[in-house]
Formats: C-alpha cells, sequence, structure tokens
C-alpha cells in the first residue's frame, strides 16, 4: 500500500542529523510550484537510498524485503521502527528503517533546514504525517 507518492518532482537529501535521528528529502521549489516538498523523515536508524531520487513512492516493506533487511543489515521491526520502501519513478527500490515521516509544502530558503524544529507550526502546510 503507497503512503505517499510523488513521482513527477526529483528529490534530494539536503540534511541528516544523527543526533536526533532525522532526516530531510526536499523536492525544491520549481517554475512549475513555488513551495518545496519536504520529507521529514524521524527516528531514523538505517538508510539504503540514493541521495538524489527522480520521483518518491513510499510504503511499508514487503514482508520478503524485511526478513533480507533485518538479517543483512541489521534493520528492525518493533513497535516504534518500521522499514519503508522507497520507489524512484523508474521503480528502482530503496529502503529506510525510521519511526514515522511527514510531509510539508513549504518555502523555505535552498539551505534552511526543517529537521530538529520542535514547532510543527515552523516547517509548513502538513500534508500527511505517518506514523501507524
Amino acid at each position: 500500500m503507497t503512503i505517499y507518492s510523488n513521482l513527477t518532482s526529483e528529490f534530494q537529501i539536503l540534511d541528516y542529523s544523527p543526533t536526533h535521528n532525522q532526516m530531510l528529502i526536499r523536492s525544491m521549489k520549481s517554475k512549475n510550484r513555488n513551495y518545496n516538498i519536504d520529507i521529514i523523515i524521524k527516528g531514523v536508524l538505517s538508510i539504503l537510498i540514493p541521495s538524489t531520487l527522480k520521483g518518491i513512492e513510499i510504503s511499508i516493506a514487503e514482508i520478503n524485503d524485511r526478513k533480507y533487511l533485518i538479517e543483512d543489515y541489521g534493520f528492525k521491526i518493533t513497535i516504534d521502527d518500521r522499514i519503508f520502501s522507497i520507489k524512484d519513478s523508474e521503480g528502482k527500490t530503496f529502503f529506510l528503517n525510521a519511526m514515522c515521516f511527514g510531509v510539508f509544502h513549504n518555502k523555505l530558503d535552498i539551505l534552511e533546514t526543517s529537521i530538529g524544529r520542535y514547532d510543527m507550526g515552523n516547517l509548513g502546510e502538513n500534508i500527511l504525517w505517518y506514523a501507524d
């Protein structure tokens, strides 16, 4: 089941904070839209994704993928941790082990991060928050 999908925009890992286990994946403002699309991931444990993605589709990893990732890479599944499957527009699949993620539209500057903030109101318009 797809949780979030945008296969038409380019996304990049823009920021990562190991001290707070947070990662920011952003699709920058463009001539087609006047806002960034920020995907803020919290509780990041393990990352197997490239720094740039052409399109993004996020879902929960399939059972077969989870078994492989747990055994070979030490990914974890607990009440708080999930293994997310990240697909790009070419159908390549990558993985992320984390607690939750949110999608925000904002007009932050190119080098202005949205991770490490505790006031959700400063992050822009909340499009989706997934923590199930």
